[in-house]
């Protein structure tokens, strides 16, 4: 195929025709597995040339070559050329070919890559019509971006254009046969065409309903760093060569954009080394209707308006969002979401996110406008700022009137000035760049390499972890996905042993992908395995950054909560000791900074009238006496700066972690109660009651046992935050109450019982269980009552 003036084709058309919808191929990096169904990749891939094909030749010893790739014999007759090809602005792919008796070969030449329009072969597709094998199919067809010094031989059947500059002047090497130049360079103008081995088509003529085009490949090469002005494979003698030993500036530049240049962090996770701190971010996206977007059945975007992608995508927004949400609040995980500021005038949605912010704590980021009409790529500078201010006002004004912090870029579609524009707008967490497991940070090219507190700082967003790569790419099963997500983090905490800071890895979801009922299902098993273990912290992305900055893992190990945990929003105190009185004692003194108030099992299946434990015969009043005493006390601990800890008997979804001997003692659990399923995780009468609802910041420990400490974190949290008394309510008081205290008693950890803010459902069970606890000189433990311990409080914070 010659040169030829591809671009001009669709002048035959007539002006006045409008235009029909476009049709974006995927732009991909070309590689040996990917090219496998449309011809032969040329690289300098040592195992390019197969072992058992290898071609041994005697005159030299050095030289090996591999077999003849199949259909490349020429004809006898092989036309060997160069061509320049020029940056075109018109990105339609006009005119398509093919070629049954040869092949075509194209070797990009020197360094810069190029864009390959190729498309499988359909003449022996059984699944298609003898007419239909007769025409490409737009599904399986992609735009190659081929390295400088590669190249590829098509296959015969092959569907391609000719190729396409990625920005520079592309110089290729092309193998062809005189017939086909004949033929091409005999025409006086484009049109079809149908001699000999050449058969070519008009795309429009054959799709009359759709535009086929390529996305503009320059911020993919950009970012894949194609076009770095350092050249790869320098022709200079190895004396004369740049030293490449470390990065150059202009190299991060390249890799970042403009105006930036990385820094690495210092020790700001030493404390935390053996530590992953994983940071859920949640894609909660727009898209406009009349435009093309990810899909679930890719062959239906060829005709617009296509209600089952769209109706996909709407999907997740309407319940996949809400799914996600009940799934990370189960399990006390925070969430960093990326929004789209088109979904404001959603309201259904931005209500939502608007709660979740307020009741869970969850980070409310960027994530462009929406996710459709190309993103940032191909804008000025000046546009993209525009785009970018325009975001964070419109998400500013609706969450909390402070613009966001946190920014991805729609589709990554980064350009080379988006990092210095974010910079500007005051983003502080950058979502966009894939490239490691550890934080780093961006600075003005022009600062100093030792800034310690960059104004950006970089959180891997993983590919390896994100489920739009594993599900829709890869095709993984939820199982399968879920699966990949436990054994991607845990193999970073083997690596954060040996390492002097922690890794950082996103989970990457989205409300269509990972809020479909089977992925929810599976990552409910996945969560539970990671929330339980120590070294495995979970946070936003801000909280990520904040802890950046201040040089360490968010506090020292004296004095942080772990993993199972967000770190306290509330003010401790650094110094005062609280009296109070607590028989079998006169006057108990004790070191406010470690003191903890712990609340057990305050939940709605016990204490609601008309609800579980209603429905076995208890008189619930009894328990709601506590409620009112230890309301006051909560409200004088929060004020104090205490940690403050709540505690949930259930069971796991699937009750696996139910024993035998409490199943088989006549025992309701998992059966379906007035508020959901009976003690189940993530059931309504599973939750605490609304008179005690505990903060986003407040711990909650779920217990599938009576006692607290039973295969759960708390002894771990109480260690890591100082904490050796305990101020304890919780009902009831024979039961879940003493078995915990007696726990922390064996654990050497002091309890005081609120005599007032502890209950059982019957009287006389509470009065011995209070009396047991304080005798013969408090054997485990101190009792006293909310009045006490408020005044107590109220004084240390005094004399402070």
């Amino acid at each position: 195929m010659d040169e030829s003036s591809n671009e001009m084709a669709e002048e035959k058309k007539s002006e006045d025709i409008p235009t029909p919808p476009d049709h974006f191929l995927e732009i991909v990096l070309a590689t040996k597995e990917n090219t496998e169904s449309v011809g032969w990749l040329i690289t300098d891939d040592e195992e390019v040339i197969k072992k058992e094909e290898e071609i041994g030749i005697p005159f030299y010893s050095t030289v090996s070559e591999g077999a003849n790739f199949t259909h490349a014999d020429w004809k006898d007759q092989a036309c060997v050329r160069q061509a320049r090809i020029e940056w075109r602005d018109d990105n339609r792919v006009s005119w398509l070919e093919r070629h049954m008796e040869m092949t075509q070969g194209f070797i990009c030449v020197g360094e810069t890559p190029g864009l390959f329009v190729l498309g499988e072969p359909t003449h022996e597709r059984v699944d298609l019509t003898d007419d239909q094998r007769q025409f490409p199919d737009f599904e399986k067809m992609k735009a190659y971006i081929i390295p400088g010094g590669c190249g590829i031989i098509i296959k015969k059947g092959t569907w391609h254009d000719f190729p396409v500059s990625v920005g520079p002047t592309l110089t290729t090497f092309i193998v062809n046969t005189k017939e086909v130049i004949d033929a091409l360079t005999s025409m006086e103008e484009p049109a079809p065409m149908n001699f000999g081995d050449c058969y070519k088509i008009r795309c429009s003529d054959v799709y009359d309903d759709v535009t086929l085009r390529f996305p503009d490949p320059r911020p993919f090469i950009e970012k894949l760093g194609l076009t770095d002005t350092v050249k790869r494979r320098s022709i200079k003698p190895k004396s004369e060569r740049a030293d490449t030993s470390s990065p150059s500036v202009s190299k991060e530049v390249k890799t970042y954009g403009n105006r930036v240049k990385r820094v690495e962090v210092g020790n700001w996770g030493r404390d935390r080394s053996d530590s992953v701190w994983v940071v859920p971010v949640l894609n909660v996206e727009s898209f406009d209707p009349d435009a093309y977007g990810p899909s679930v059945q890719p062959h239906l975007n060829k005709v617009q308006p296509e209600v089952a992608n769209r109706g996909w995508r709407d999907y997740g927004n309407k319940r996949g969002l809400s799914r996600i949400r009940s799934l990370l609040r189960r399990h006390q995980i925070p969430c960093t979401a990326v929004v789209s500021s088109d979904l404001v005038d959603v309201p259904e949605v931005a209500n939502q996110l608007r709660n979740f912010q307020e009741e869970d704590g969850w980070e409310i980021g960027a994530h462009g406008a929406n996710n459709s009409n190309g993103g940032h790529a191909g804008l000025s500078a000046e546009e993209e700022r525009t785009k970018i201010a325009t975001c964070l006002d419109r998400l500013g004004a609706v969450f909390g009137g402070n613009n966001p912090t946190t920014w991805l870029t729609p589709g990554f579609s980064v350009t080379k000035q988006t990092a210095s524009l974010l910079m500007d707008e005051g983003v502080e967490s950058l979502l966009d760049f894939v490239d490691d497991d550890a934080p780093f940070g961006l600075i003005d090219e022009n600062s100093d390499n030792t800034f310690v507190e960059p104004p950006v700082v970089c959180i891997p967003y993983s590919m390896e972890t994100n489920d739009f790569s594993l599900v829709l790419t890869r095709g993984l099963s939820p199982r399968e996905y879920a699966a990949a997500l436990e054994s991607h983090v845990l193999q970073l905490a083997d690596e954060a042993r040996d390492s002097d800071k922690p890794r950082v890895v996103c989970f990457g979801l989205h409300t269509f992908v990972a809020g479909a009922p089977a992925s929810v299902y599976e990552l409910d098993k996945v969560l539970a395995k990671l929330r339980s273990a120590s070294n495995i912290k979970w946070a936003t992305a801000k909280e990520v950054t904040a802890a950046v900055r201040h040089g360490k893992g968010g506090a020292s190990r004296e004095a942080s909560i772990p993993a199972i945990s967000r770190e306290s929003a509330l003010p401790r105190p650094s110094k005062g000791v609280l009296r109070l009185k607590a028989e079998p004692c006169e006057t108990l003194e004790v070191n406010m900074n470690r003191v903890g108030l712990i609340l057990i099992d305050f939940q709605v299946d016990f204490m609601v009238p008309g609800g579980f434990g209603e429905q076995l015969g208890n008189d619930v009043s009894t328990l709601r006496r506590a409620i009112e005493p230890t309301q006051r006390l909560l409200a004088a601990a929060r004020k104090a700066g205490l940690t403050i800890i709540h505690t949930r008997e259930g069971h796991r979804r699937d009750l696996s972690d139910l024993t035998a001997l409490k199943a088989g003692d006549g025992s309701t659990i998992g059966s379906k109660g007035p508020y959901g399923r009976i003690l189940v995780r993530g059931e309504a009468g599973h939750d605490i009651i609304a008179e005690l609802k505990p903060l986003e910041s407040e711990i909650v420990v779920d217990k599938p046992g009576k006692g607290a400490f039973y295969q759960t974190d708390l002894d771990v949290i109480l260690k890591n935050t100082g904490i050796d008394t305990l101020l304890v309510c919780g009902v009831t008081t024979e039961v879940c109450v003493h078995t915990t205290v007696r726990e922390a008693n064996d654990r050497g950890i002091r309890c005081i019982v609120l005599e007032d803010c502890t209950a059982s459902y019957f009287p006389e069970f509470h009065k011995v269980g209070i009396s047991m606890i304080s005798a013969q000189g408090g054997i485990f433990g101190q009792v006293s009552n909310a009045a006490s311990v408020i005044d107590g409080l109220n004084n240390a914070m005094q004399s402070v």
